[in-house]
């Protein structure tokens, strides 16, 4: 308990340190405390204290103090740590939905009624296994050969050697395969079938080890599948997709930048934004709509660590009050899983990044194994891998 009260004191005080304000806006006509807050990635509580104001009422001209811009800026936001209170306790055998020692890394299939999940069950080999999302077939599924799915489950990628890969338009019966000059890495699928993968040079540091993200579009194209290189940055990784346009990407700029950027690459002109930096980034995630980007600063200096949320258009980050592994349960909401070292099991909480407004969904009577844990497309389930006997548990979430 000592270690936990540490931990959040330290972590309130690193976030009511704030940097100097940098920046100023003139209302205009037509502006709101609420429209200006969403445009600039802040609370209409953050953009309140920030200029000392004690209602939502503008004048035209009124000037108003803004935080820097592009880095994870830390304003002193009502901060609400909900402590384990009157939530739902549950049973840690409820949703249980696979047998013991199995089920790294669970990912839900599009349609929500089952979770693919890495395995190597007695006798037979590392595959790809399945288990419907309700519990009632407790053993998998065995699939072969091992495919890389999109998320829409439409598209699929085998490995067919070391520099190849055969990509499969699984939603189309007419549709033929391709070869696609993956170079053996893993890749990533857009929604509309586009496919983006990392390639890696050397480096003399681990962290300065260049990252070029090649693309191709293999079933629009032509035969051969032609791939380009979209950018190339250091030490960093490719994290996805954001819409069939812009990919996602960390890393640093230059070999020896100070930090890392989380950042935008625009395919048609390889243009790069960059939306924060940090010393370390790391859980970064893009929300549904791909408009805002979740991520995490560690090791960085006093006012830049934390848990922050950045507008894809632009704006400065918006910390989150609580400091913890985080999905995305829609457009809005996080759900987050503080970071408490010292409790006995997790807690569920979900925060509003509009408003800043948290609170507890549940109190799991259990612990996730390696941060193991996804949010179902509908965002009204939960499935975590225990880290009691490493078996799949599937719990439900109000909406």
């Amino acid at each position: 308990m000592r270690r936990n009260l540490f931990w959040r004191f330290t972590l309130l005080a690193t976030l009511l340190t704030s940097p100097a304000l940098a920046a100023t806006y003139t209302v205009k006509a037509g502006d709101t405390l609420y429209s200006l807050a969403r445009s600039m990635g802040l609370t209409v509580a953050q953009l309140q204290a920030l200029n000392g104001l004690t209602g939502t009422n503008l004048k035209v001209g009124q000037v108003l103090a803004l935080p820097g811009v592009g880095v994870p800026s830390v304003s002193p936001a009502p901060l609400s740590v909900p402590t384990p209170s009157e939530v739902p306790n549950l049973d840690p055998a409820a949703g249980r939905v696979s047998r013991s020692g199995c089920c790294p890394h669970p990912v839900w299939a599009a349609d929500g009624e089952s979770l693919l999940f890495l395995d190597r069950p007695a006798s037979r080999e590392v595959g790809l296994y399945s288990v419907p999302a309700d519990g009632t077939e407790p053993s998998g599924t065995w699939r072969l050969p091992p495919t890389l799915l999109s998320e829409s489950g439409l598209y699929g990628l085998q490995p067919t050697g070391a520099a190849t890969a055969r990509a499969v338009p699984l939603g189309d019966p007419l549709g033929v395969p391709v070869t696609v000059p993956t170079s053996g890495r893993d890749a990533m699928w857009s929604l509309g079938g586009r496919l983006a993968w990392p390639t890696y040079g050397a480096g003399d540091r681990t962290d300065w080890i260049p990252l070029t993200v090649f693309a191709a579009d293999p079933f629009r194209g032509k035969t051969p599948v032609a791939s380009r290189p979209v950018v190339t940055v250091y030490g960093g990784r490719l994290v996805g997709w954001l819409n069939e346009d812009t990919l996602l990407v960390t890393g640093r700029l230059a070999r020896n930048d100070a930090r890392r950027s989380v950042l935008t690459v625009d395919l048609a002109t390889g243009r790069t934004r960059v939306l924060a930096q940090g010393q370390q980034l790391s859980g970064v995630r893009a929300s549904p709509d791909g408009t805002q980007v979740l991520f995490q600063v560690t090791l960085d200096t006093a006012g830049r660590n934390g848990l922050f949320v950045v507008a894809v258009a632009g704006g400065a980050a918006w910390p989150v009050p609580t400091f913890g592994s985080g999905r995305w349960q829609d457009n809005t909401r996080l759900l987050l899983i503080p970071y408490e070292p010292g409790l006995a099991s997790h807690r569920l909480l979900r925060v509003d990044v509009t408003t800043g407004q948290t609170e507890e969904l549940l109190s799991l009577a259990d612990k996730i194994a390696g941060d193991d844990w996804q949010v179902a497309p509908d965002g009204l389930r939960v499935v975590y891998r225990s880290a009691q006997d490493q078996s799949l548990r599937v719990l439900p979430v109000l909406r």
